[in-house]
């Protein structure tokens, strides 16, 4: 950490803490009881994340990542946007790890000044990885059923690959 932000955190948990104790709170306990929770809720957690990780790998493993790559081509022409931006188009909603190579991809081979590395930047800092999202807030809510919440997600996805496609 740099020194302001680091004081700063420091400052902040410093005054937690104290009004913690001034008002005879059992700030150790309370620590202990809330990391107790995060621990209850992180293991409940890890079905859902081995299941979507495992589905990664096998879309990675099999080829299907290209073979989707190929097929939505035409679509990424339509929609204005560049052959080398397909990749992370693809993998932003799955996992950012993936969509983040993605962008070190495009940024060796058009450059970071290209079209396609400042599209690929958009993309990247105004999405989010949707169904990592989804499986731990979803999953740490309880809920068992997939709402609407993906539709839209993707939907909005989708428009904001449109818009840098049409207007940058």
């Amino acid at each position: 950490m740099n020194g302001i932000s680091g004081i700063a955190i420091v400052t902040v948990v410093g005054c937690i803490l104290l009004r913690g104790t001034m008002t005879g709170c059992d700030v150790y306990g309370a620590f202990l009881r809330g990391a107790e929770k995060g621990m209850r809720s992180a293991i409940s957690l890890l079905p859902a994340l081995c299941g979507m990780l495992l589905m990664l790998a096998m879309v990675n493993a099999s080829g299907m990542a290209e073979m989707l790559q190929w097929v939505i081509s035409p679509v990424t022409g339509v929609m204005r946007l560049p052959a080398e931006v397909a990749p992370m188009l693809l993998l932003r909603p799955l996992t950012g790890s993936g969509s983040l190579a993605a962008l070190e991809t495009i940024f060796e081979t058009c450059g970071p000044d290209s079209r396609a590395g400042r599209i690929a930047s958009v993309l990247m800092g105004s999405s989010e990885t949707i169904f990592y999202t989804m499986t731990v807030y979803l999953g740490a809510a309880g809920v068992k059923k997939l709402p609407h919440v993906m539709g839209i997600s993707l939907a909005a996805y989708l428009l904001s690959a449109v818009l840098c496609g049409f207007l940058m």
